[in-house]
């Protein structure tokens, strides 16, 4: 089959629209990621460790595009593996809280319309941040020698694919139900039905977004996307291209 380019930041934006807050859990949740790489021969001898990374603005004196880099968990990569452990709590500074005025079908089931989550990502670097591997500049920027390769968890078959999303929540949510939505373009109409099979706990999750190839259906194109926290199985870890 094709496979359709999945953006997981356009994913995320889909889940964020829908996200609801439930009561808050007393204690959050850890999660020790461990994986084998893919096709890893290729960079055993170019990485040596997987980290997730988050950027924020660098602050008061620098540009207002300038960002520093925050790494909120990293382990060894070796040999194709790598194990690293995220951390229970993540500050609230990097994670978002939306509010919505528009009303939701009531095939959607929801709760309150108030939570805080974050999507992050992972990644592959050689980077050795120590005075050796800086790149001299002005403007006290500290640049570091290394490169980064943006890894993904998922599967494909021939008609959908399956990506995780790794997401932390400060409070328990659930989100159930579908709904159908339609872009009509000039030849021929989308038809794209949401199912929502969410379980949030407070701490890390991970929420697999299965999204299926597009049908011929009379004159339009049908398509089910599934956003579920129930385990899938069979995913596995690849430097992106490798896998899109």
């Amino acid at each position: 089959m094709k496979r359709y380019y999945f953006s997981l930041i356009l994913m995320t934006a889909i889940f964020a629209e829908l996200i609801t807050s439930c009561e808050k859990a007393e204690t959050a949740v850890g999660m020790t990621i461990s994986g084998t790489l893919e096709f890893s021969e290729r960079y055993d001898d170019e990485i040596t460790k997987v980290e997730v990374v988050i950027r924020e603005p660098a602050g008061e004196g620098f540009p207002g595009s300038a960002y520093k880099k925050v790494t909120l968990a990293s382990g060894t990569y070796f040999n194709g593996g790598f194990s690293l452990e995220l951390p229970a709590k993540v500050d609230d500074k990097y994670l978002d809280s939306h509010f919505f005025d528009e009303e939701f079908p009531t095939t959607i089931k929801i709760t309150d319309k108030k939570v805080k989550t974050g999507a992050f990502s992972f990644s592959t670097t050689n980077m050795d941040e120590t005075k050796e591997s800086q790149i001299p500049t002005t403007g006290g920027f500290v640049v570091h020698r290394g490169i980064v390769y943006p890894l993904i968890y998922a599967k494909s078959d021939d008609k959908s694919v399956t990506e995780a999303m790794f997401l932390y929540a400060d409070r328990k949510c659930s989100i159930i139900g579908s709904m159908t939505v339609y872009d009509e373009l000039t030849a021929f109409t989308i038809e794209k039905t949401l199912a929502y099979s969410v379980h949030l706990k407070r701490g890390w999750n991970v929420l697999y977004v299965t999204q299926t190839e597009f049908m011929e259906k009379s004159d339009k194109q049908v398509r089910r996307d599934e956003f579920s926290t129930n385990p899938v199985s069979g995913l596995k870890w690849y430097v992106h291209w490798d896998f899109y």
